[in-house]
């Protein structure tokens, strides 16, 4: 099967003869042409021949840098948006040369032969074909040494979570004793608080022992200051009552020395007035207090005993009773006395 060329007539519209790529997309099925050496391009009057040259030089430079754009080992890995590479700008690049070529062979006026463009359509075919084969060759050698390296850093990812891993084990670990430690921390200080409060307890029991043992003391103070006072009024009450019996005992003297002094007296009157028609007048004698002041004596002798019994029992027991008791007997003894 002979596949023609295509021709493009020259259009006076700028914009179509600036893109004549865009008729590439509806006909993708068929396949351009290779182009045609320098010698018969540069043929024709109007095509400047290093130019033409130069061009046909740069296609194949232009494809392998767009083999290298469209390659996915080329692509950032780190990038978040993927833009990707133009579809086919090397076929676009040729339909532009090709069209340029068929557009000079058209101004020369002759048409290429069949068979040679057969014979350049099969090389350009297995040209492409080995370009192919070696860009996969190449795209799988790149892409086992990205699969390689994807898994070294795989390897390494991994190493890295188990590190992460076992360092978060180790800091639960960590917690689980913290807040075990807190928990006893917490027990101590509950226990704590309640052996303060009771501290607290014993305190105010000990402080309200301590008040009641000043006044205890206090009210001993009272007593043993009540003690010394009606002790002392007894030694001054015993005294007295000394002092009261020395005088009555001079004032019995000085009596009986007056009973004496008026016996004499009474004895002496009569026997110088013999006259027995004078009345002679005698004394009666004194009334006899022997026994009324036995009994007096003895009266205030029971009540110094009695006094000195209830002074002796508040001595050793110094309550109220026997105080108010020592007290009685006291002034029982001051009204015998007086």
């Amino acid at each position: 099967m002979i596949e023609r060329p295509c021709r493009l007539r020259p259009s006076t519209d700028p914009t179509q003869e600036a893109k004549p790529w865009l008729s590439e997309g509806r006909h993708r099925q068929h396949r351009l042409p290779s182009p045609p050496p320098p010698a018969e391009a540069a043929e024709g009057g109007n095509v400047d021949r290093v130019l033409f040259k130069n061009l046909v030089e740069m296609v194949p430079l232009v494809e392998s840098l767009m083999d290298r754009r469209a390659r996915s080992s080329f692509t950032r890995r780190a990038s978040v948006i993927y833009t990707p590479a133009p579809s086919h700008p090397k076929k676009k690049l040729m339909a532009i040369l090709t069209c340029y070529e068929l557009q000079a062979t058209e101004a020369k006026g002759g048409r290429a032969n069949s068979t040679v463009s057969v014979k350049k359509q099969r090389d350009f075919e297995d040209n492409a074909q080995r370009n192919k084969q070696k860009d996969s060759s190449i795209g799988f050698t790149v892409e086992t040494e990205k699969l390689q390296k994807d898994q070294e850093e795989l390897n390494i990812l991994k190493e890295q979570i188990n590190d992460l891993q076992r360092k978060i084990l180790e800091k639960d670990e960590a917690l689980e004793s913290a807040d075990s430690e807190i928990n006893q921390l917490r027990v101590t200080n509950i226990s704590i608080d309640e052996l303060r409060a009771q501290i607290a307890e014993k305190d105010s029991m000990v402080k309200s022992n301590n008040s009641l043992l000043n006044n205890a003391k206090i009210s001993l103070a009272d007593k043993q200051a009540t003690l010394e006072r009606l002790t002392w009024e007894a030694q001054m009450s015993k005294k007295k009552i000394e002092e009261l019996q020395g005088e009555r005992a001079s004032m019995d003297y000085e009596i009986t020395t007056l009973m004496k002094i008026f016996e004499q007296l009474s004895a002496n009157h009569s026997s110088m007035n013999p006259d027995e028609s004078l009345c002679s007048y005698r004394l009666e004698p004194l009334p006899v207090i022997n026994d009324s002041d036995d009994i007096t004596s003895e009266k205030v002798g029971e009540a110094r005993a009695a006094y000195s019994a209830a002074v002796a029992a508040a001595k050793e027991n110094p309550t109220e009773e026997l105080l108010a008791k020592a007290a009685e007997a006291r002034l029982q003894l001051q009204a015998l006395v007086i």
